[in-house]
């Protein structure tokens, strides 16, 4: 039997919490796009040496969230409207088959949970909590597709689709004040597909907002020039 040895997992158990403290500004809009992230300043705040924060940062890196310079230093990402176009269409990919296999599966379980999203949707008051549970909605969809590489596919993405979803609503509240309005009817619409269990019908609803969502993004005016950066 092998041996585990206990520092490796205290080490990673720290930058697991760094990189969840970090994540959780960024995609709260606590930390903003274009900030810069110094280890030592941020290992003060949290009360840890700057070995597990620069592991958080890596961490962060590889789930799109931050980029180092050629000096090694971190920023949080600007998302340009290309970037958040290459997240578009990779939903435009994945979303309507996990509809589709989500209707075709009928898993009353994995319904009863999206039916409760979308009455807490109708509930929603704040922005914040309508961005959270527009981007809950879609999770739940891909996990009732019982499909765990296409789920998995979907996750790698999920803190930028965060993050791009909280920018994208900001813009689209400032413009229509119909946020929820819109998106009660488009999760509505969907969920009825896949609670009728009508594997097609499904498919081509999330498609078709998929697209929608790709257009509505170069509309909203979030993503024309670098977004909230600071110097």
């Amino acid at each position: 039997m092998i041996a585990v040895r206990p520092a490796p997992l205290v080490k990673t158990t720290v930058s697991a919490s760094a990189a969840k403290y970090l994540r959780s500004e960024i995609i709260g809009g606590g930390i903003r796009a274009g900030d810069s992230l110094p280890e030592a300043r941020i290992g003060e705040l949290l009360g840890v040496s700057r070995v597990p924060v620069r592991e958080a940062l890596v961490i962060l890196e590889r789930e799109g969230l931050v980029t180092f310079d050629r000096r090694g230093t971190a920023r949080v990402r600007t998302f340009t409207l290309e970037d958040v176009r290459e997240l578009g269409v990779m939903r435009l990919v994945l979303e309507p088959m996990a509809a589709r296999l989500a209707a075709n599966r009928g898993d009353a379980t994995a319904l009863g949970e999206i039916a409760r999203n979308l009455t807490n949707l109708k509930r929603a008051r704040t922005l914040s909590d309508i961005t959270g549970l527009d981007f809950e909605y879609h999770r739940l969809i891909m996990a009732a597709a019982g499909n765990s590489r296409l789920s998995a596919s979907w996750e790698n993405l999920a803190s930028q689709l965060r993050v791009v979803m909280r920018l994208f609503h900001q813009a689209w509240e400032r413009k229509t004040l119909a946020v929820r309005i819109n998106t009660v009817k488009a999760h509505a619409a969907l969920f009825d597909a896949i609670s009728r269990g009508d594997g097609a019908g499904a498919e081509s609803i999330a498609r078709e907002q998929a697209e929608g969502w790709l257009v509505e993004l170069g509309e909203s005016g979030a993503f024309d020039s670098p977004v909230e950066a600071r110097e």
